[in-house]
C-alpha cells in the first residue's frame, strides 16, 4: 500500500474510531437527562432520517466539487458540532445537533468512496479495502474500550473531546492528499434544482442499465439493515430470553469484536486469493447463519458461537461489497449513485428498526428474532444467487470503460 493510500486509510480510520468513542456516552447522556429508553431509541432513528434529508442533493455536490476539500470541511464541522453537545441544556437541542452531525456523516461517506476510487488504482482496491476492514474492526473494539476507560476514570465528557479531536486529525491528514481534478463537471457549474432533477434522471437511467450491480448492492444493504434492526433488540433478547447477566452480555459483545478482528486479519492475509463475489456471497450466508444460530440459542455458548461467526464473516463481506461497488460504479457519478442508494437504504432501515421494535412489543421476542434471522437467510440466498450470476454485456462494457479510465 502506497503513501497516499495509507494517509487516506489513517484519516478515515481515526474518524471512525472517534465515532465509536462518543456514541456510548451520548446514549447515557440522553438517558440521564430523560430517564427514557424511548428518548435513547430516538437517536437510532435520527441517522436514517438525516440520510434521507441529505441524499436528495448531496451526490450532485460530491460529483461537482473537490471530494477531498468537502471531506476536510465536513471533518472540522463535525468536530465543532460534537463539542457543542457538551454545552447543550435540552434534549431537542441534542437531537438537532446529532441530526446535523448525521447529515454530515451521510455526506462524508459517499464523498470518501468517490475519492478513494480516484486515488486508489483498480488493481489495489481489494487490498486497500482489506486494510480498511481491519481498521474498522479495530475501531469497533478500541472505541467502546476507550469509552469504558473514560467512564471508569469518571470523565465521560472526554469522550466527546476525543471524538472532536479525531475529526480534526482526520481533516488535517487529508491536507497531505491531492485535490483530484473533476473530469465530468467543472466545479460549481450551474448548480440548481434543474441540475438536481437532471442528475436524478441520470441516476435512474444508470440503475436501470446496471440492474445486476444494483441488485447485489441493495440485497447486501438489506441484509445489513435487517441485522441492524435485530441488533436494536439484542440487549433485551440476551438478558430476558437467554437470561444472561449484564457482564455476560458484555462478554458476548467482546466475543463479536474478537471475531471481527480475527476475520479482518485472515481476510487481509488471504485477500489476493479471493474474488469480491465470493466474499460477498459466502460472507453474507455466514452472517445470516450466525444470526440464525444466535436466534435459536438457549445458552451463552451457542449465542457466543453465533456472534463469533457473524462478526468473523462480516470482515470478508465488507471487503467484498466495497470492492464490488468501487469496481462497478463509474467514478464520475459515484457520489450521486451513492446518495440515491443511501436514500433507499435509510428508508429500509427505518422500516426494519420500527418493524422489529413494534413486533417485539406485540409478539414473543424469541419468535420475532427467529423470524428476522430467517428473513436474513432468505436475503443471503438471493444475494448469493445475484452475485454469482454472470454480468450482462452492458455491465461488462461499463466495467471495461471504467478500467480503461483508471
Amino acid at each position: 500500500m502506497n503513501r497516499k493510500a495509507a494517509i487516506l486509510l489513517s484519516s478515515t480510520g481515526i474518524s471512525n474510531l472517534g465515532d465509536w468513542i462518543y456514541f456510548i456516552p451520548l446514549n447515557l447522556l440522553v438517558y440521564q437527562m430523560t430517564d427514557s429508553a424511548a428518548a435513547v431509541a430516538g437517536l437510532y432513528i435520527i441517522r436514517p432520517l438525516a440520510g434521507m434529508m441529505t441524499s436528495f442533493w448531496a451526490g450532485s455536490l460530491i460529483d461537482r466539487y473537490s471530494q477531498r476539500n468537502l471531506m476536510i470541511g465536513l471533518d472540522f464541522a463535525r468536530a465543532i458540532l460534537v463539542l457543542l453537545l457538551l454545552t447543550t441544556p435540552s434534549l431537542p437541542v441534542i437531537y438537532a445537533l446529532v441530526f446535523v452531525i448525521c447529515m454530515a456523516d451521510a455526506f462524508y461517506d459517499p464523498a470518501a468512496s468517490a475519492y478513494a476510487v480516484k486515488l486508489i488504482p483498480s488493481e489495489s482496491r481489494q487490498v486497500f479495502n482489506s486494510y480498511k476492514s481491519l481498521a474498522w474492526s479495530g475501531s469497533f473494539i478500541l472505541g467502546p474500550a476507550l469509552a469504558g476507560l473514560l467512564f471508569m476514570a469518571g470523565k465521560p465528557e472526554l469522550a466527546f473531546a476525543a471524538n472532536a479531536l479525531s475529526f480534526s486529525l482526520s481533516g488535517l491528514l487529508l491536507f497531505f492528499l491531492p485535490s483530484l481534478e473533476m473530469k465530468a463537471h467543472p466545479p460549481g457549474k450551474n448548480f440548481s434544482l434543474a441540475v438536481l432533477a437532471s442528475d436524478w434522471r441520470m441516476v435512474m437511467r444508470y440503475m436501470k442499465s446496471a440492474r445486476s450491480v444494483m441488485a447485489v448492492y441493495l440485497l447486501y444493504s438489506g441484509l445489513m439493515m435487517m441485522a441492524a434492526a435485530l441488533d436494536s433488540q439484542e440487549a433485551v433478547f440476551s438478558q430476558e430470553i437467554l437470561g444472561l447477566s449484564e457482564s455476560a452480555y458484555g462478554m458476548l459483545v467482546s466475543i463479536s469484536g474478537i471475531g471481527l478482528l480475527t476475520g479482518s486479519v485472515i481476510n487481509r492475509l488471504a485477500v489476493n486469493r479471493l474474488q469480491p463475489s465470493a466474499l460477498i456471497g459466502w460472507g453474507g450466508m455466514l452472517i445470516a447463519g450466525g444470526y440464525f444460530i444466535y436466534s435459536l440459542s438457549s445458552s451463552f455458548l451457542w449465542a457466543a458461537a453465533g456472534f463469533f461467526i457473524l462478526a468473523f464473516s462480516m470482515a470478508f463481506a465488507n471487503t467484498g461489497i466495497w470492492t464490488f461497488y468501487q469496481n462497478h460504479v463509474p467514478s464520475d457519478i459515484m457520489g450521486r449513485v451513492g446518495s440515491a442508494l443511501g436514500l433507499l437504504i435509510s428508508l429500509f432501515q427505518i422500516v426494519c428498526v420500527l418493524g422489529i421494535g413494534i413486533s417485539g412489543d406485540w409478539f414473543p421476542l424469541r419468535a420475532v428474532i427467529v423470524s428476522g434471522a430467517a428473513a436474513m437467510i432468505l436475503l443471503s440466498i438471493l444475494l448469493l444467487a445475484a452475485v454469482m450470476k454472470p454480468p450482462s454485456a452492458a455491465t461488462k462494457a461499463m466495467y471495461a470503460a471504467e478500467e480503461g479510465a483508471n
